[in-house]
């Protein structure tokens, strides 16, 4: 342990002086003093009056006041007691300081626990909405880079697909509540707020995260709430006294699954007996088939294990951690500051000694630093500041024969690529020529290996810069519980792309079988495959640039009178969104939401969003979307002490409008899309010009309505097991979908459409179908525009157990279990009615979003004669043969086509998802 010392020269004036106050200061301590200070809860620091203050062992007694403040005399060294109903009793010992300012807690502390809502919080009990939320330690609990991906399984209604598991391009999809729309379903995401993206925030700076479901917690959001909204809430610093963490991770990946393909002797054989079924020459000669059996001339006739060669049995992800918060002595400053480094690997195994890098990799450093500073008693403000750097590597694969490289890495990566070509190469292709260079199979224009290791790098670098400032009045001046705040955001990032790109020259190895003895050697050799050849490294680069500007300004009040506690909120909020070259994307409106609960038993809410999108025409731009919920705690009843055993009982319902704007990856679809250009046969403006249609407008394009209902059932057992039931439906109108047409035979001479017997039954058709518009308009398909035409519904359920039971002091059990049921359902697909000599005439109407359609299998066919007595198979392209499937003729006339075909398998997204969690704390461990 090191010592130090400080050490200060004092004379012995100055000894004798502090000798002196000293002992005055003793002589005054059995002195009272006057004590003043002001009493709050220690969970939302808000203000408690009528706190009851005495003395111990006195009758001096006095209680605070409406605005929580006391004052009262008492000597040093006695106690203060502080007691309230349904508040601990606080004990404080007086010193010399002549301010008490005193913290008590609830005793039923489920009754004071917050819940994060849109721009606010509100105590758990009085929420009457649909949300879900998990805090830091269950996020923790998962070791993922990608924040979307940790949550997976944690919140019942929240589905996550991930379709990559590629360093830096881990892509995962999010939905609420399912799938209700066939354009834009992500829901929005707020970190502290502000839009912006979920994947680059690092999970040891988020304090909690929680999922808005339904119209109720989302109508602020008005014209874009529709798909539901996921709060992330940072960390703030809430300890006295400073607390350091640091940490370190390590955690391996690896392929969930992945096909395994056949060796080289199956799949010479299996290519044989399939040449044998089509009445063709075998390929491989009994030597050839020997030699790949036994594994005696492996240089000639090789068993490639691809799996082994391109990837390692697991990659490494490495993440470090350090913060620091806390709370200055006198309350004014709270600060948190995190940095963390991430290191994540890729699993292909890449070629040493390259003059370039093409592995798959990622660094991340990110940083990010909140502080709340108390300016005065009445004015609050806060600094929010985050950014990353990353950095990611890959090969650049395939994409310099796509075009232009900077778009495609926003695209397809090069790994879906190399992984589909390594399943299509054969085991008894080599791994290498004799001279090194890359092989391939037959018909195999882009070999994995090649693709991997000699087809050049991308390196990606991207940074962003995040920084939110805000300040909060208190306007209790004017009247109690009235406050103001306003927060400004400015966030940029930028990406730079440098790409060297490369040819490579293939071979494939040919083996001709001895004619004249069939067990004799083979005849192999390498011969060149297509005109490629081996290119010097040819590097490029471009750049990007992404900013995002928000500004939002509130009015809060909340205000309790006897039994009655009243809330209210008026948001107005402006953003512009510039991504490079494009024009701004503008989102303007203001939202409000209004409270109310009687005895802490009866909760009423309204919100509405009034709000518009730059997508829509003039004076159409801007929609009014309310929402209404209640609910009531039954359990705080008089008549429920009777039942000890239930702590907690609540029921409550919500229904509104919440829009969706997000309407494909077109803009301004009310405007003409016309072009001048040049060329074609019927040029009449001079110049060799003409005008070219792209797409017509559609001037009274809308944004989508959703109709949501929720009913939600809240159950506690014993304090201990909690029980939440959520059922919901959604009807989804105005979904914006393209044009259907009718098809007419004989290319337009004015028969009827097929399937449809008369002119009459077209037009009914027509009628019926809103949309649908016959084939002969005057214009092309894709000229038309899209109409709000689509009907969806979607509805489900959500079950969450929670149970958390503390067996010592020392020792706990948790345990969490969701699960969530939902299912759509196309209402109106604006789509023809088939033929009635189709088994299904609909194809989209009456199905969930992304039915397949398909053949039903019967059996497989036995003989020649089973053949012959069964239907006509017009399937798989080729005469049917005894081994082939016999599929079912759904229609009965004898024949199997595409009048047979029936929905068939699930769609792409789950309609059940689980999700459970288990853990036994002791002591901290």
């Amino acid at each position: 342990m090191n010592t130090i010392i400080f050490r200060c020269p004092v004379c012995w004036r100055q000894l004798v002086l502090l000798m002196l106050l000293s002992f005055c200061g003793t002589a005054t301590f059995s002195q009272s003093i006057n004590i003043t200070g002001t009493v709050t809860d220690s969970l939302d620091e808000s203000t408690l009056p009528a706190v009851t203050v005495r003395v111990a062992g006195s009758t001096k007694i006095t209680q605070t006041d409406e605005n929580g403040k006391y004052a009262i005399s008492a000597a040093p060294g006695t106690e203060l007691i502080f007691t309230f109903q349904g508040y601990l009793e606080k004990r404080v010992t007086v010193r010399a300081a002549s301010i008490i300012n005193v913290e008590m807690v609830f005793t039923r502390k489920e009754l004071r626990e917050v819940a994060v809502v849109a721009f606010a919080k509100q105590k758990k009990a009085t929420v009457t909405g649909a949300i879900s939320s998990i805090q830091t330690k269950e996020i923790k609990q998962s070791p993922s880079a990608n924040l979307a991906i940790s949550l997976a399984g944690r919140l019942p209604g929240l589905t996550t697909l991930q379709s990559s598991g590629e360093p830096g391009r881990d892509i995962t999809s999010l939905f609420l509540r399912g799938r209700a729309t066939i354009n834009q379903t992500a829901p929005i995401v707020l970190i502290d707020g502000i839009e912006r993206d979920l994947t680059y925030i690092d999970p040891n700076e988020v304090e909690s995260v929680t999922i808005l479901k339904d119209a109720s917690s989302t109508a602020l959001f008005g014209v874009r709430g529709a798909n539901g909204v996921i709060l992330v809430t940072t960390k703030r610093g809430t300890a006295e006294v400073p607390e350091i963490n640091f940490s370190a991770e390590v955690a391996a990946q690896d392929f969930q699954y992945f096909v395994n393909t056949v060796n080289s002797y199956d799949y010479a054989r299996l290519r044989n007996q399939s040449l044998k079924n089509d009445g063709l020459a075998e390929q491989f000669s009994p030597y050839a088939l020997e030699m790949y059996r036994t594994g005696a001339d492996t240089a000639n006739y090789p068993n490639t294990d691809w799996r082994d060669v391109m990837l390692k049995d697991f990659s490494l992800q490495h993440r470090y951690n350090l913060n620091i918060s806390g709370v200055t002595a006198n309350k004014a400053v709270k600060y948190f500051v995190n940095a963390t480094y991430l290191n994540q690997g890729g699993q292909f195994r890449t070629e040493k000694d390259l003059p370039y890098d093409p592995s798959f990799k990622l660094d991340r450093y990110s940083f990010r630093s909140n502080i709340d500073l108390r300016l005065n008693s009445k004015l609050n403000a806060f600094l929010n500041v985050a950014g990353y750097l990353e950095k990611q590597n890959m090969p650049m694969g395939i994409l310099n024969r796509l075009g232009d490289v900077s778009s495609v890495l926003t695209g397809q990566s090069p790994a879906v690529y190399i992984m589909s070509f390594m399943s299509r190469v054969p085991a008894n292709v080599p791994k290498l020529t004799p001279d090194g260079d890359v092989t391939t199979g037959p018909n195999i224009d882009w070999p994995a290996y090649g693709l991997l290791n000699r087809s050049g790098y991308v390196r990606q670098t991207r940074s962003n810069v995040l920084a939110t400032f805000g300040m909060k009045q208190d306007l209790s001046g004017l009247t109690k519980g009235l406050s103001a705040q306003i927060n400004l955001s400015f966030d940029t990032r930028s990406i730079n792309n440098l790409f060297g790109g490369k040819e490579f020259v293939r071979y494939m190895q040919v083996i001709t079988p001895n004619a004249q003895d069939p067990a004799a050697p083979d005849d192999i050799h390498f011969a060149q495959y297509g005109g490629w050849l081996n290119t010097p490294l040819s590097l490029g680069g471009s750049t990007s640039f992404v900013s995002l500007s928000n500004v939002q300004a509130y009015l809060n009040y909340d205000r309790k009178f006897k039994k009655h506690q009243v809330s209210a909120m008026a948001l107005y909020l402006q953003q512009q969104n510039i991504q490079g070259i494009a024009l701004p994307f503008n989102l303007r409106g203001v939202s409000g939401r209004a409270t109310y609960a009687y005895d802490d038993k009866y909760f009423a809410e309204f919100n509405a969003g009034y709000n518009g999108s730059e997508q829509f025409a003039k004076g159409k731009r801007f929609g009014f979307f309310p929402a209404f919920s209640a609910g009531w705690l039954i359990s705080n009843e008089p008549f429920m002490q009777a039942v000890p055993a239930i702590s907690h009982l609540k029921v409550r319902a919500s229904y509104g409008l919440v829009g969706n704007d997000q309407l494909g990856g077109r803009r301004f679809l009310y405007l003409d899309d016309i072009t001048l250009s040049a060329g074609g046969y019927s040029s009449s403006l001079g110049l060799g010009q003409y005008i070219g249609i792209n797409m017509l407008k559609n001037s009274n394009i809308t944004w989508e309505i959703a109709k949501k209902t929720n009913i939600g059932f809240e159950l506690g057992l014993f304090n201990d097991l909690n029980l939440v039931i959520d059922v919901y439906k959604e009807r989804r109108e105005d979904i914006l979908r393209s044009r259907s047409t009718i098809p007419v035979l004989n290319g337009g001479n004015g028969t009827q459409p097929v399937g449809l017997r008369s002119r009459e039954e077209l037009a009914r058709s027509i009628l019926r179908s809103r949309g649908t518009i016959p084939v002969l308009n005057g214009f092309p398909l894709g000229v038309l525009p899209p109409a709000n035409v689509g009907v969806i519904e979607n509805k489900g359920y959500e079950i969450e157990l929670n149970y958390r039971k503390a067996v010592t002091k020392k020792l706990s059990i948790l345990a969490k279990l969701n699960m969530n049921y939902a299912k759509n359902k196309q209402i109106f697909a604006d789509e023809p009615l088939l033929g009635e000599d189709f088994a299904y005439r609909y194809r989209s109407t009456g199905y969930p979003l992304g039915q397949s359609f398909g053949y039903l299998v019967d059996r497989y066919f036995t003989d020649e004669d089973d053949i012959a007595r069964s239907p006509v198979q017009t399937v798989g392209g080729h005469a049917s043969r005894p081994g082939d499937f016999k599929y079912k003729d759904l229609n009965n006339d004898g024949l199997v086509n595409e009048k047979d075909m029936a929905p068939i398998g699930y769609t792409n997204l789950p309609e059940y998802t689980y999700g459970a969690a288990f853990s036994i704390p002791y002591q901290g461990l």
